[in-house]
């Protein structure tokens, strides 16, 4: 099997936000149970341990590679699931920032495609998304020049001389 061109998997830096807001809880529990000499000081860690455990397996639970000629989008812990899609029937690609991703660049890659098990994919918190939505976009782009396709819109005809 070749190897992939582009590999990815969930960022860290999407996930900072969530890691940031357990390690305040953190703080405040532990705060709160010096101050007011309560056993909640024993339970401060617990907020950024839950997270730190979410954060992994969210990270570990979605990977895409992109081959030449299709995208493949592993997911899943225990059990896994493997969706294909061939570039040739890609008809659309989107990047989808907030604020937060914009200025630590993740952000969310949308495919659209003809396929008929997986025609929209969500790529989400995926590391420097504009590169790797131009790279999936000229790969599509080739792909459907090496098959021979034409992406054919659906719709009402406009009849000559009226365009």
């Amino acid at each position: 099997m070749a190897e992939p061109l582009m590999a990815r998997q969930h960022s860290w830096r999407a996930l900072m936000a969530g890691i940031i807001a357990a390690a305040l809880a953190s703080l405040a529990l532990l705060v709160a149970g010096i101050m007011f000499w309560t056993p909640l000081a024993y339970a401060a860690p617990l907020p950024l341990l839950v997270m730190w455990v979410r954060a992994w397996l969210v990270r570990m639970g979605v990977s895409c590679r992109v081959y030449p000629e299709r995208l493949e989008v592993e997911s899943g812990i225990v059990g896994r699931k493997i969706e294909n899609v061939e570039l040739f029937r890609v008809r659309d690609l989107g990047v989808k920032q907030g604020l937060l991703g914009r200025l630590a660049d993740f952000g969310d890659v949308y495919v659209h495609s003809t396929d008929a098990s997986a025609p929209d994919v969500i790529l989400q918190g995926i590391d420097r998304p504009r590169e790797f939505y131009e790279a999936l976009r000229d790969l599509a782009t080739e792909a459907r020049a090496h098959k021979q396709t034409m992406i054919v819109e659906s719709g009402t005809p406009v009849p000559p001389g009226e365009a």
